[in-house]
């Protein structure tokens, strides 16, 4: 009897085993559902008996699955993963849905054929309600099944179905078809012609130039990449790029991209060409499967190139995948001065947590926010601004295209713009051929992109009390009041403390709700209140600023006020004013304004002929004395070319006399040469022209003044004429 049931209990523990070996083989040990084999054999066994209706396969992939790993943890990964299939249950298995996950954050369902519309809202839903705090999106592709085909091939059909509406927000759902199977079809005779094509250099790279906005000239250029085909012509990018991307091959492209342009640059500077700095795409790909700032280096290094000259355009979901690694090759790469773009800045899910942790020197805007030109997508667009100017970071605009979109870019303080609207993408040659016109070009910065400086702010947004703290408001943006104005008296409604500091500064207590008005000196009241009328009319981007001297108390004491109109509440008008304490600049001007006007009383008092420059506006402002000796007009723009112009200088010694200017807008100090000179008479002389920079406190040359003299012939400087 006991061996009886001592075999009973040993049979028993054996079934047990067998159903639990047949669940581990079965089933997902994470999620308790289906694995990829158990989902194959019973959705083909339920294919294979009699129905009446057709079945699908469906596909779902969880977008940026990798994101949420990495942001949230690998705990909360799961917890996504089980919240999916439980979901996936409820919809699919009471109406008798197979339901797996086939791979990491990947699901199958075999159900009922039903319309698309029902299926892509009924797994929406699923996800709506994700224990994760970031937006979760699914990417479905769904496959007719039938009796031939094995099931493995169906759920491969339906991934590349779903890979079809991967990372488009705007479709999350695609059914397998004659399009995608062409596509794929495609998508191989790319993959088996793409080694020989690198090897007979088919692939070629083009230059879209990058523009300065406020001049419309170019600053630069990004090479691009054209594979053209011998029979198909040109080939789009997008047609190989992604593909190159998903097999491997385009670290291989890159690096091509990367040496042909180092060596266009090489054959630039060779042919006495003045560089501008060209930017180069890295793929996600490259951090990964290569050292990249060793084999930036190599090539640099093997074409004696700066790498000032070859920018770095990192797309934004790059960031995305191990950052640390990424974080790692920029820090690296920027330690050897290659400048970095973050490209499609503002694309992507977490724009701002990547820049608290990650160093870029540029930043490039997607335009995509304005496709659909609609107030919204300016208003993102303009907090995508207004947040690169906060971190005093350059930015440009790509893929620009009207003359509304260039207005729009200017007025919220971007000047840096790529697109259509300039120039399209063009060949090596032609680009050469539009950079030997020095009308076109801006050589000023070298081609860097300098941030944007003193640019005003759209405050709507920042007194919404939920997007400004009062530590914020306090400490970050300086002196800043907000005031109500009833066409006569200026009430103080709000000031930060920076505020009531500068107000100390100047001599003068005001306190909430009191009228500042008698606080500003008599004589500065009119212009005033005329400021405060003048900005009510003005549109939400206006301001207007206005300086008052004195405050009462301190005499000589300057506050300029950048005042905002937000509102009208009653019979008041609401302000906020940015003020700032101005005393030291207006005191420099009115400096500068008395040595100015010396300046001009001495020239026009001597014989000798001396003239001033503008260094920024390039004007040349002289004595009548200079006027008359040498015929020129009452003044002169864009010196040295409008000398040149006006026949002062002898043919053969222009470039001697360019040289000279050139010096100094580098920002060398003096510089001097010995020309031919032709008279207002049309007498010929030997002149020394010598200019003498007058630099501002960083530095930077503002104005050269400029002396004339009479010296004997030598022949050592004689030029033969051309």
């Amino acid at each position: 009897m006991a061996e009886e049931q001592e075999s009973s209990s040993l049979t028993g523990e054996i079934e047990t085993l067998r159903r639990q070996l047949r669940y581990y083989q079965e089933y997902d040990q994470l999620t308790g559902i289906f694995n990829k084999a158990a989902f194959c054999k019973k959705c083909a066994e339920l294919i294979s008996m009699p129905h009446g209706s057709p079945f699908d396969v469906v596909c779902i992939d969880i977008e940026r699955f990798k994101l949420v790993n990495d942001i949230y943890g690998m705990e909360r990964g799961d917890s996504l993963l089980c919240h999916v299939a439980r979901g996936l249950e409820r919809k699919f298995g009471c109406r008798g849905g197979i339901i797996a996950r086939i791979a990491s954050d990947v699901f199958a369902l075999l159900i009922s054929h039903e319309a698309e519309g029902i299926l892509e809202s009924d797994i929406l839903s699923i996800f709506k309600s994700c224990p994760v705090e970031m937006s979760v999106m699914p990417s479905i592709g769904v496959c007719r099944a039938d009796n031939d085909t094995p099931v493995e091939k169906l759920c491969d059909w339906a991934v590349m179905a779903l890979d079809s509406v991967k990372h488009n927000y705007m479709r999350h759902i695609a059914v397998y078809n004659s399009d995608i199977r062409s596509m794929l079809l495609e998508e191989q005779e790319i993959l088996s012609s793409m080694e020989s094509a690198l090897e007979k250099k088919e692939f070629t790279i083009y230059f879209q130039p990058k523009c300065n906005m406020t001049m419309g000239k170019i600053i630069g250029a990004e090479a691009l990449v054209r594979w053209v085909h011998p029979e198909k012509g040109v080939i789009s990018p997008a047609s190989f790029i992604p593909i190159f991307e998903k097999n491997g091959f385009i670290k291989r492209l890159d690096s091509y991209v990367w040496e042909e342009a180092a060596a266009w640059l090489r054959r630039l500077i060779d042919a006495g060409g003045k560089p501008l700095p060209v930017s180069v795409n890295i793929s996600r790909t490259d951090f990964f499967g290569m050292d990249v700032c060793d084999t930036l280096m190599t090539i640099l290094r093997r074409y004696d190139i700066s790498p000032e000259l070859l920018e770095l355009e990192i797309t934004e979901s790059a960031y995305a995948d191990r950052p640390q690694e990424i974080i790692n090759t920029i820090m690296k790469l920027m330690n050897n001065r290659f400048t970095i773009l973050m490209d499609d800045f503002g694309s992507g899910y977490s724009s701002l947590n990547m820049l608290k942790d990650i160093d870029v020197n540029v930043l490039k805007i997607d335009m995509g926010f304005l496709r659909r030109d609609s107030q919204k997508s300016r208003d993102i667009l303009k907090s995508v601004v207004r947040m690169a100017k906060w971190l005093n970071l350059p930015m440009i605009a790509e893929g620009v295209e009207t003359k509304d979109q260039v207005d729009f870019l200017l007025t919220i303080g971007c000047v840096y713009a790529q697109g259509y609207y300039y120039y399209r993408p063009m060949t090596a040659e032609q680009f050469l051929n539009l950079i030997n016109a020095p009308e076109k070009m801006d050589y000023q910065n070298g081609g860097k992109l300098i941030p944007v400086q003193n640019q005003y702010l759209d405050f709507h947004e920042l007194f919404n009390r939920d997007m400004m703290s009062d530590r914020l408001m306090g400490n970050i943006l300086g002196a800043i009041a907000i005031y109500s104005f009833d066409g006569e008296k200026l009430y103080l409604l709000r000031g930060n403390e920076e505020y009531f500091k500068l107000l100390r500064r100047a001599g003068v207590t005001n306190d909430m709700a009191q009228d500042i008005m008698p606080t500003v000196a008599e004589r500065d009241r009119p212009l005033l209140v005329k400021s405060l009328k003048q900005i009510q009319g003005a549109s939400d981007e206006g301001s207007v600023e206005v300086t008052v001297r004195p405050f009462v108390g301190v005499t000589d004491f300057w506050i300029q006020m950048r005042l905002f109109h937000l509102a009208k509440k009653g019979e008041d008008e609401i302000y906020y004013a940015a003020l700032a304490d101005v005393t030291e600049q207006m005191e420099a001007i009115e400096t500068l304004r008395i040595s100015e006007q010396r300046f001009r009383l001495a020239m026009e008092a001597t014989n000798i002929a001396i003239f001033e420059l503008d260094v920024r506006t390039r004007v040349a402002t002289y004595s009548e004395y200079t006027r008359k000796t040498f015929g020129l007009d009452a003044t002169v723009t864009n010196a040295p070319e409008g000398f040149i112009e006006q026949g002062t200088v002898c043919e053969e010694y222009i470039d001697r006399f360019r040289g000279i200017y050139e010096a100094i807008y580098r920002g060398e100090k003096k510089a001097s040469c010995v020309i031919r000179a032709i008279l207002g008479d049309g007498k010929f002389a030997w002149n020394r022209v010598s200019l003498t920079a007058i630099q501002d406190r960083n530095g930077k040359t503002v104005k050269a003044i400029g002396i004339v003299e009479r010296v004997p012939f030598d022949p050592k400087l004689w030029i033969e004429p051309k």
